[in-house]
């Protein structure tokens, strides 16, 4: 929870500062009356907080003052269950759980069961797996209930300058766009009874492009039959980062006297990337339900935003994935299981870095060397450089689907405020690994409370009195599947403490058109 902690040089006064910043976007001032009480405050944030295994963390310490009413969130997504809801093996046999990674040495990142087209042997699966970065292959996340169209998930191919092929990941992906295809008679795929399939690459194409000097790159789609590729060009974890640090700022008013900089938000980028987000998921929802093809999504090695278009795809598909049990099962299967990296992305174990001790310097240097370090740490954040706002990106989309849809959702916005604030609270022991084996290895399941069980017992708070389940048998209402507009994307304003009015009143757009035609004069 922790961002950085500051112990500062005396004031005037004689008290003795100690400035922390959270990752909820709290900022806490101690003022201290002796020197040796904040270094005992700073101290011991720095030995609680700067740890070297996930274990030492506060979720293996936290028990709750009361017993949750209920105690089988660890349950709550089982594999077997979750696709037979979607129609594996019950309205669709294309489809088959393959325990090739059963102790995750096929995969070490990718979960324990993969779900594969039923025609493709393990032993072929072994072979398309070195063509794909850390042996993501293609693996399916979901089954659309109308057309039996798929949404599968991979990393990139290793492409390479040579532009070396495999004639395995081709078959595989053949057999997952034909998993819904019918066939004649002789035994043949009738192919043109379903629109082009779509492979999405997730990144910028320059930025596809460029990995193939590391070995890796986009498919050569002349090797890829009846499907196209489009390219939503999300920003790498690097950009998102640092588009995070200036809508922080412009939110906090860091150099406004505390007032939101409205220019400053729209030059962070921020909505710029939400919207390319939503245009992405736009497109693979159009893609499954209206054109009925299967969709590949990718990026580089599929577990940031890959799991942000796949997961805001489903939510829009499917009304389950709305409900407040439907939500839980989403994330675990998503985000978890198929291996965000919680860890890094959220900076759990965090670097003394971070901790910066500038209680002896005196007069204007104090002042300056202040100033540099904030430069450092708020804007190019270099000491953590595999953070990233990727998770929470992720709820802020979900943030402009309930806007626009308002009574679709069974939860409600505090639901996804408590679920940004627990990311990084370690409270709970869900979100602190960056894949199931390590997660297996730890065995939170056994040793720490989930996240699941405290929202459940808390569910009063965080169900939407808005929600009408019926609007999804109403095909007036889309039967069931959302198509949000990505253009009205708003600042989340009650995610930093402020107003909507504040962040997204008129007068910040017409401030954002001047922005657009020239610099202002302030």
């Amino acid at each position: 929870m922790i961002h950085t902690v500051e112990r500062r040089p005396p004031l005037p006064s004689g008290r003795h500062p100690l400035h922390i910043r959270c990752r909820d976007f709290t900022i806490v001032t101690f003022l201290l009356e002796e020197d040796k009480q904040t270094h005992y405050v700073y101290d011991a944030i720095q030995k609680l907080t700067c740890v070297d295994s996930p274990e030492k963390l506060f979720a293996y310490q936290f028990q709750p003052p009361e017993p949750y009413v209920t105690n089988n969130g660890w349950e709550v997504y089982d594999i077997v269950n979750e696709y037979s809801r979607m129609g594996v093996d019950v309205t669709s046999d294309s489809w088959r759980i393959s325990l090739l990674n059963r102790d995750y040495k096929y995969s070490p990142t990718y979960p324990r069961f993969l779900v594969v087209p039923t025609r493709m042997t393990d032993a072929t699966l072994n072979y398309a797996a070195k063509y794909r970065s850390k042996a993501r292959i293609p693996a399916l996340s979901y089954l659309h209930w109308s057309n039996m169209a798929t949404i599968t998930r991979s990393s990139q191919p290793m492409v390479g300058f040579k532009q070396a092929r495999s004639i395995q990941d081709e078959k595989l992906i053949e057999a997952i766009f034909a998993s819904n295809v019918p066939v004649v008679p002789s035994g043949q795929t009738l192919y043109g009874s379903t629109a082009a399939n779509l492979i999405v690459d997730a990144r910028p194409m320059a930025n596809a492009m460029g990995n193939v000097a590391r070995g890796a790159g986009t498919e050569n789609m002349e090797n890829y039959r009846n499907c196209k590729k489009i390219y939503v060009a999300i920003e790498n974890i690097h950009s998102m980062r640092d588009s995070l640090t200036k809508l922080v700022e412009a939110m906090q008013g860091t150099e406004t006297n505390g007032q939101v900089s409205r220019l400053a938000l729209h030059r962070s980028n921020w909505i710029k990337h939400i919207g390319t987000i939503m245009d992405g998921a736009l497109s693979i929802v159009k893609n499954v339900h209206v054109f009925n093809s299967h969709v590949l999504v990718h990026c580089s090695d599929g577990w940031d935003r890959t799991a942000q278009l796949v997961s805001i795809s489903e939510i829009c598909l499917d009304p389950y994935y709305r409900t407040y049990q439907g939500l839980q099962v989403l994330i675990e299967k998503e985000w978890v299981s198929f291996g965000h990296k919680f860890s890094d992305r959220s900076g759990h174990l965090a670097h003394d870095k971070c901790f910066v001790n500038l209680a002896h310097s005196g007069g204007n240097a104090a002042t300056n060397t202040i100033k540099d370090m904030q430069n450092k740490f708020y804007k190019s954040n270099y000491y953590q450089r595999e953070t990233s706002p990727v998770f929470h990106q992720f709820l802020d989309c979900l943030y402009q689907l309930m806007l626009q849809f308002p009574t679709r959702f069974e939860f409600n916005e505090t639901m996804l405020i408590e679920l940004h604030y627990h990311l990084y609270s370690c409270q709970f022991g869900n979100f602190l690994f960056n894949c199931e084996a390590e997660r297996t290895l730890h065995r939170p399941e056994k040793r720490t409370q989930c996240i699941w069980d405290y929202l459940n017992t808390e569910k009063a708070r965080f169900v939407n009195p808005l929600f009408d389940p019926m609007k999804d048998h109403d095909l007036v209402d889309g039967g069931g599947v959302l198509f949000p507009d990505t253009h009205p994307i708003k600042y989340w304003a009650g995610l930093f403490k402020r107003t909507d009015e504040e962040v997204n009143g008129s007068s910040v757009e017409g401030l954002q058109e001047q922005a657009e035609e020239g610099p202002l004069a302030l």
